[in-house]
């Protein structure tokens, strides 16, 4: 009895011993985790498009009793044109940004500056036109070319993003844009009394203005060193529609307000990638425990 008293003692303390060992295996380890607090500072380049709407229109500014034809709405609807253009340039730029990151959890706030060579340019013809009111008399051919750029633009945007992997943030992006825009349109009347007319602009008129609008957009971004990341975005630019008119440059078109308007909806895309240095507000590797 006692032999079988003293096995028993000694199993259970093995038993003991294996299950601490077990415990001592399973024990929480550290793992590294990067961390996206702090503030950064970063260069930008990339592509920049337009999918802009243009209507050109001939308008009267005031009655004229002279010509009383020129003021019937059916006569100047026949001189609109509405159209939409896409081309594209190249953009580059600066960021600044601090952002804070609680668990997965990473918001925070960026700033930028961008160059942009975006110009649109559209050149159309039109064939002679006879007037609703008179079919007998015909509204001159005539050429159309209207400009438009966008010399630089800014944003200021909130960044709400997630670091599910580590050193990968996906993130979403809005906020307020500011854009600085050069536009002009040149209307030709081709009179068959003088050929050298088609040659000089009837009608001329130009806008130069910084406009605000807003933005929104998303990208990811990549922590490759301890402090350097790179990103990839994508932004929507809306600045709204603005409008301008083009007075006649003969005295005769001055004195009767005829004139054309023109009516530019903008709104651009932005593509690109950047690269920043990250100051951590912190180690920018903490300490987490893994669980099981």
């Amino acid at each position: 009895m006692r032999k079988f008293l003293l096995a028993s003692v000694a199993a259970l303390g093995l038993a003991g011993t294996a299950s601490a060992a077990d415990l001592a295996v399973r024990a929480p380890v550290p793992v590294p985790l990067f961390s996206w607090t702090g503030c950064y500072l970063g260069i930008n380049g990339g592509w920049i498009g337009g999918r802009d709407e243009y209507t050109t229109s001939r308008r009267l500014l005031f009655n004229d009793p002279l010509n009383p034809e020129v003021a019937t709405a059916a006569d100047n609807a026949l001189l609109t044109h509405s159209y939409s253009s896409d081309q594209s340039d190249g953009t580059f730029g600066g960021q600044f940004g601090c952002q804070y990151q609680a668990g997965w959890f990473v918001i925070g706030g960026e700033w930028d500056a961008n160059w942009s060579g975006l110009k649109e340019d559209n050149y159309f013809t039109y064939p002679s036109i006879p007037w609703v009111s008179n079919p007998n008399i015909a509204w001159p051919a005539r050429s159309e070319f209207t400009h438009k750029q966008l010399d630089w633009f800014s944003t200021a945007r909130v960044r709400v993003g997630a670091a599910w992997w580590d050193r990968v943030l996906v993130y979403a992006t809005g906020g307020v844009a500011l854009g600085a825009y050069d536009a002009y349109t040149h209307v030709g009347h081709d009179s068959p009394n003088d050929p050298n007319d088609f040659l000089r602009p009837d009608f001329f008129g130009a806008y130069r203005e910084n406009r605000i609008g807003w933005t929104v957009g998303g990208g990811f971004e990549w922590a490759f060193a301890a402090n350097w990341t790179a990103k990839a975005e994508f932004l929507y630019l809306d600045f709204g529609s603005f409008d301008y008119i083009s007075p006649g440059l003969q005295n005769q078109e001055v004195f009767t307000g005829r004139v054309y308007h023109t009516s530019i909806d903008a709104k651009e895309y932005v593509a690109r990638v950047g690269i920043n240095y990250l100051f951590h507000l912190g180690p920018a590797v903490a300490p987490v425990y893994a669980r099981y």
